[in-house]
C-alpha cells in the first residue's frame, strides 16, 4: 500500500517538474555530456567513456552519476551516487549530490536503461539538462530522442547517437 502512495507522491512530482522544463537550449551543440546509470546493474564505466570519446566529448566534460541501493555497513558514498535516501517519500531531491547533478546544465543527458526505476526517472525528469536521451521501454515524455536500441550494446548505442546527433546538428558531420 505505501508503495502505491510513494510511486502517485513521485508521479505527481514528475508531473509538475515536466510542465516546468526549459526547452530554450534544446538545439545547443553537443560540449557536456552527462550519463546517469543503475549502479547496481552496472560494473564497468568503461564502455561510458567509451561512448564519450566518440561523440568526441571531452572526459573532463563527461560526468557519471549513478544510482545505488544501500547496504548496511556501506562505506560513504561517492560524489557520483545517490540512493533512495536522497529522495524524499514525496519525490522531492533531498540529498547533496543529487541536488548538485540536476542543478548542472549539461548540453546531453543520456539515461542508460530501457527499465522502469522511479528514482532515476526522477533525477532525469528534474535535471536541467538541455537534450536529454533514453531508451525503448521508458516514459517518452521524459525525453527529447528515445533510442530503439539495447543500452548494454555500446558500438549500437555509438552508431545510433552519431547518426542522430549529426542529423540534430549536434555535432559536426
Amino acid at each position: 500500500m505505501f508503495k502505491a502512495i510513494k510511486q502517485r507522491y513521485y508521479q505527481k512530482a514528475i508531473t509538475a517538474a515536466l510542465a516546468q522544463r526549459d526547452v530554450s537550449g534544446l538545439n545547443t551543440k553537443l560540449q557536456t555530456l552527462a550519463i546517469l546509470y543503475d549502479g547496481d546493474h552496472v560494473n564497468e564505466l568503461s564502455p561510458y567513456y567509451k561512448i564519450a570519446s566518440s561523440l568526441r566529448v571531452l572526459e573532463t566534460k563527461t560526468q557519471f552519476f549513478s544510482y545505488v541501493t544501500l547496504k548496511k555497513k556501506t562505506p560513504s558514498l561517492l560524489r557520483d551516487q545517490f540512493s533512495q535516501k536522497d529522495i524524499s517519500f514525496k519525490g522531492f531531491i533531498k540529498g547533496a549530490s543529487a541536488l548538485d547533478f540536476v542543478a548542472q546544465s549539461p548540453d546531453v543527458l543520456l539515461y542508460m536503461s530501457n527499465k522502469k526505476h522511479l528514482s532515476l526517472e526522477t533525477i532525469v525528469v528534474k535535471s536541467n539538462a538541455k537534450f536529454k536521451v533514453g531508451f525503448k521501454g521508458v516514459d517518452p515524455r521524459y525525453f527529447d530522442l528515445i533510442l530503439g536500441v539495447d543500452p548494454t550494446n555500446t558500438q549500437t548505442v555509438i552508431t545510433e547517437l552519431t547518426k542522430y546527433f549529426k542529423i540534430l546538428g549536434k555535432i559536426q558531420a
